[in-house]
This record gives C-alpha cells, sequence and structure tokens, in this order.
C-alpha cells in the first residue's frame, strides 16, 4: 500500500495504537507492524547502536527471523558498508539503497551472504534519535518478491515518524522507572547486610535477599508476619514499633542501633534510618524506614582493609569500626583485643576526629553505606577470633 491507497482509518488505526503502545507492548509491536504494512514491508527492526563501536545496545524484532537478527547483531553489524553512508542522514529522513552512493552494492558481502539468503534485500531506515553515544533507527525490510522501496513508500513512511518519535520518546520515559526499580534490587542484593524497606505502618514494601534469609530462619529473633509487619524479639520489637510511630530513637540505644537476641548466635543489629518524604502516591504506600540488618555471623560483613582506606584510619582503628557495624559493643570488642574499654574509647575518639563523624549510629551508617559493605564475596574475614 502506498501513500495514495492509505485511508484515513488506517491511520488513525495506527495512532491508536502506537500511543496505546506506550504502556502496552502487544499494542506497540501492532502499530509497528501498522508501519510495514503502509508500505508492503517484510518486517522491520528497532535498533539503539553506539555509533563509536556499533554495538548494539537494544533492539526490537517485529516480524522478523530471530536467527537472522541474531546473526546480524553478533557479526554483520561491524561489518555493515551501509552504515557509513547511512550515519550522516538527519533524524526523520527515510532513506533507501538508492540513496545512498554504493559504490559495486551488488557484489559486496553483506547483500550476498546474508541479505539475500535471508530474503531481505531491501531496506528503508530512518534515524529516530542521534546523539555521540546511542543512535536509534527503525528499518523496515523488503524481499526480493517486493522489490525496491519506492518514492511513494518513503512519503507513506515519513508521514508516520512525527509520531513515531513522540510515541517512543514517551515510552522511553514511562520505562525508565521500571530499568531504574530492577537496578536497585540489585545492588542491594549484591551487598553483606539485610536491607528491608518499612511504609508509615511498619509493614515490609521490600526486602534483599540476606533480610529474606533472616526472616524466614527460625531462631532469628525477627520474622515476618502474614500482614507484612515485623515480629521482633523483646525488648527490641516495642523500642521499633516507638520508633516507627514516634519518629524517636529509643534512649536507651546508645549507639544508635536495636539488638536482638538470637537462639544459639550472636544478636543482630538494626539501623533503622527514616527516608525523605517524596511526594506520595494516590493508592500506593509510600516507603518510610530503611531498617539495616547486621549479622555478625556473616564475616565478610566489611572488609576492615576497606574501612581503613575509605576512612584514612589506622588498621586497629577499622577493625574496631568493623566490629561496631556487626553489632559488638565496646566492652566486647575490649575483650576481644585484651585491652581497656577506655582504650577502645580513645581509639573512637580518634575516628571521631580524623573523620569528622560525631557518633557510633553515624559511623556504622556511614560504613553501612561505603565500599566496605560492597567487599567481594569470599574475601576476607572482618577478623580473626
Amino acid at each position: 500500500m502506498n501513500a495514495n491507497q492509505t485511508t484515513s482509518g488506517d491511520f488513525a488505526g495506527f495512532v491508536d495504537d502506537l500511543y496505546a503502545g506506550t504502556l502496552d507492548d502487544t499494542a506497540w509491536d501492532r502499530a509497528i507492524l501498522r508501519i510495514a504494512d503502509l508500505v508492503s514491508a517484510s518486517g522491520a527492526l528497532l535498533f539503539a547502536v553506539n555509533p563509536s563501536n556499533r554495538e548494539i545496545l537494544r533492539d526490537e524484532n517485529h516480524r522478523f527471523d530471530p536467527d537472522v537478527l541474531d546473526n546480524y547483531r553478533r557479526y554483520w553489524v561491524y561489518h555493515d558498508c551501509r552504515l557509513p553512508y547511512f550515519m550522516p542522514a538527519p533524524v526523520g529522513l527515510p532513506v533507501t539503497e538508492h540513496m545512498m552512493p554504493l559504490s559495486e552494492w551488488a557484489k559486496t558481502p553483506i547483500l550476498n551472504e546474508f541479505l539475500l539468503p535471508a530474503d531481505v534485500p531491501h531496506f528503508m531506515p530512518v534515524w529516530l534519535h542521534k546523539s555521540p553515544t546511542k543512535c536509534v533507527t527503525l528499518s523496515l525490510q523488503g524481499s526480493r518478491k517486493h522489490g525496491p522501496f519506492e518514492a511513494q513508500d518513503l512519503e507513506t513512511f515519513r508521514q508516520t515518524l512525527p509520531h513515531l518519535s513522540r510515541a517512543l520518546e514517551i515510552r522511553d520515559r514511562l520505562e525508565q522507572p521500571k530499568i531504574d526499580g530492577s537496578t536497585v534490587p540489585a545492588a542491594l542484593d549484591a551487598v553483606r547486610f539485610g536491607v528491608i524497606v518499612l511504609d508509615s505502618a511498619g509493614k515490609t514494601l521490600e526486602s534483599n535477599h540476606i533480610a529474606q534469609a533472616i526472616l524466614r530462619s527460625r531462631g532469628q529473633g525477627i520474622q515476618c508476619k502474614s500482614d507484612g509487619t515485623l515480629r521482633v524479639r523483646e525488648p527490641a520489637g516495642t523500642q521499633l514499633g516507638h520508633w516507627i510511630s514516634t519518629g524517636i530513637p529509643p534512649r536507651k540505644s546508645i549507639d544508635g542501633l536495636l539488638h536482638v537476641s538470637r537462639e544459639n548466635a550472636a544478636r543482630l543489629s538494626i539501623m533503622v534510618t527514616p527516608l525523605p518524604k517524596e511526594r506520595a502516591s494516590w493508592i500506593s504506600r509510600q516507603p518510610r524506614w530503611l531498617l539495616l540488618i547486621f549479622d555478625p555471623e556473616m564475616r565478610t560483613a566489611a572488609d576492615s582493609e576497606l574501612i581503613a582506606k575509605d576512612l584514612r584510619i589506622s588498621a586497629r582503628e577499622a577493625e574496631v569500626s568493623a566490629l561496631l557495624l556487626v553489632g559488638e559493643n565496646l566492652q566486647a570488642i575490649a575483650r576481644r583485643f585484651h585491652v581497656s574499654r577506655h582504650t577502645v574509647r580513645a581509639q573512637l575518639k580518634s575516628i571521631y576526629k580524623k573523620t569528622g563523624i560525631r557518633s557510633q549510629s553515624e559511623l556504622v551508617r556511614r560504613i553501612a553505606l561505603g565500599p566496605a559493605a560492597y567487599a567481594r564475596v569470599g574475601g576476607h574475614t572482618v577478623f580473626q577470633p
């Protein structure tokens, strides 16, 4: 179908599907195929490519042989003689093979070894976006039977592009929070401590894999009830409930942490941090509290060498800091190093002076959110018993 044959109904249906496709993958695929059908193309490919090294950053296949696409992605994109001629074309201006000054095109390897065997020797690409690091193109493919794309096909394709470009931008913006949302959980699962996000009522919204393991295990002193609230062994349970309901940390928490006793294991330490109040959603529950759970049994919870480098403190001061992170108090640290509590306090004051940190809770928070929390899996222990 050419530009003269395109009916208002065809175009209206395409526009409806295109904007519905900003949220619906099925409608998006249908809209792209409508564009291909307007010019009787066999299929369409949407690419995001790095112009400096030709790496395909993302692709969408619309009615195209996936094996052929994979072959192009792995090899032919790096040997595609068309790209140097197509790259200078402005955004929004479709081209065909006849518009590219390709010398001896009939003898090129990509035509004879790739395009002809796949029966897509004809093409009509257009740039939808161009930047130094990412260029996005939609390319319509034509078979031998279809023949080369003609002037009326270029005009028909061109008419769809303003809507296509706007819809792609909307779709990209709506998709970005999904990408961000998948990145954050992956990052949280890389740390060596438990992370739980609570809403204002104290119900669990998110948790990383370490926190989930702690919540599932018996005898840990903390579990998640069926309604999402936490059951924490006393007196920490009452302290946590008061903290969340009033926003005031318990007075008896000298180090700014809650401590939960466990069966046959050293106690857990929980840091409670309020999250910034963002604009409220209409319906969804809002994240309000961040809980960081430190298990002293997990000896890879922090790397004292990284702490020393990060905070620029001595090796012993880093060991003291690492032990505070996993829930040890000053008296326990003094016993471990066979020194007086006064000596440990002096080391702590030295850390404060060197770093500008003013409290144990601030020190723990600084380490928990720093590079030591991302110590390599299988790395050496924080200390030796």
